[in-house]
């Protein structure tokens, strides 16, 4: 097995998720109406579980399981399952459990708004800069010049294991 280094502490995950939510409410309070939590499945349940339940707000949940990776290579996105929620004219907050290249996201975001989504935000526990998504919401931000493979909170290893560790490794 690969060495695991862990990078943030379950406590301090926590805490990161408490003011990350607290942060959202807010920015729901802001913008008001609908607002429509989506987790993609499946590396974003473990975060997105602990999200919403961070969120001051009422909102909607959903999910949408799609895939873009086989094993470490990247491949084309392809839609398994889609929401049932109607969010036209409501924004769409994209839980995911990480955002690197942005593909998955640039894909989802083009989806809910030709569903009718009056916005859609994007939030990610890990978070590769990228300049595409300036405004993103996320817990950790990836160092620049490096770029390990992340397991752990959702997040598989490339034969499928580790999601449930209860936080978030490298290999």
């Amino acid at each position: 097995m690969s060495t695991q280094k862990e990078i943030i502490s379950s406590k301090d995950l926590d805490n990161c998720i408490t003011a990350l939510g607290y942060s959202i409410s807010n920015y729901c309070k802001h913008e008001g109406g609908g607002i429509v939590f989506v987790c993609v499945m499946k590396g974003g349940f473990m975060f997105f579980s602990d999200l919403i339940k961070k969120i001051n707000y009422p909102i909607e949940v959903d999910f949408i399981k799609c895939s873009s990776y086989d094993g470490f290579e990247q491949k084309e996105l392809s839609i398994h399952y889609d929401i049932e929620a109607d969010v036209t004219d409501k924004t769409v907050f994209i839980v995911d459990d990480i955002l690197d290249t942005g593909g998955t996201m640039n894909v989802l975001i083009k989806h809910f708004k030709k569903l009718g989504a009056k916005q859609v935000e994007t939030v990610s526990a890990v978070y590769k800069e990228n300049l595409d998504f300036p405004d993103h919401f996320f817990i950790y931000k990836q160092p620049v010049n490096v770029d390990p493979w992340y397991i752990g909170y959702g997040m598989d290893g490339p034969k499928g294991y580790s999601r449930n560790k209860d936080t978030i490794y490298t290999l």
